[in-house]
């Protein structure tokens, strides 16, 4: 029994006012700021087309193919600037609309609840298309039924549209403006890119049509390959 008076056992650690947010703002500066980080996880801007065919993989799609286009200006004159686009379309297994408000956009404030205090995990991986910074990025999905667009805009804010035409699986694209003579560079490192990640991936995936691929194999001297009927190792 504790005397009357007496000290307590354990004293509480003095509280730091400015370790935590403590006002609306404060929380949106925190949020971006944790934001920022994950846009920015990578090294290579192009790396989040290794991260959206992961995804696609996991999905269970056993085809991906990704495409660049380039759109000039619809000012008359104008033809060397546009918009280049980067997209990503698997077969996989898509989302519903639970999927997407509860696992693709926690990290991202709606456009409808401005609500930025919702983080998850499903979309680390995704938040590194922003790290091109893209004008837009639009994800078309469908599953059970539903067919929905997700559009984000250059401040990663997203409107929830649905769609009345179906498609099989998820296409992403990203769209980032720059100029023509800057579009063949661009493009060539995005097949640059998906070839040094992804090239031992058991899927196939196409890179503006051509089969980015090739077989797991050491340089040696001589080989020994294993197949038990449920694994080949090389």
């Amino acid at each position: 029994m504790r005397r009357s008076g007496a000290a307590s056992d354990s004293v509480a650690a003095p509280v730091n006012d400015a370790q935590a947010p403590t006002t609306p703002h404060d929380v949106d500066a925190a949020v971006d700021d944790a934001l920022s980080e994950l846009v920015n996880q990578f090294s290579d801007p192009l790396s989040f087309l290794r991260e959206l065919i992961q995804n696609a993989i996991d999905a269970g799609s056993a085809e991906i193919e990704v495409t660049t286009a380039f759109v000039a200006s619809s000012e008359p004159g104008d033809d060397a600037t546009g918009m280049a686009e980067v997209g990503l379309q698997d077969w996989g297994g898509g989302m519903t609309r639970e999927v997407i408000e509860t696992k693709l956009t926690r990290l991202f404030s709606s456009a409808k609840d401005g609500d930025r205090t919702k983080i998850g995990k499903f979309g680390i991986g995704f938040v590194s298309v922003f790290a091109i910074e893209p004008e837009a990025v639009c994800v078309d999905t469908s599953r059970d039924g539903e067919t929905w667009r997700v559009l984000f805009d250059a401040e990663r804010q997203f409107k929830l549209l649905a769609l009345d035409e179906p498609l099989e699986g998820t296409r992403v694209r990203v769209f980032k403006a720059m100029d023509a003579s800057g579009f063949e560079a661009f493009s060539e490192r995005v097949r640059e890119t998906v070839r040094f990640w992804c090239r031992f991936a058991e899927v196939e995936i196409r890179v503006d049509d051509d089969v980015i691929g090739e077989p797991f194999a050491l340089s040696a001297p001589c080989s020994v390959t294993l197949d038990d009927g449920y694994s080949r190792v090389t």
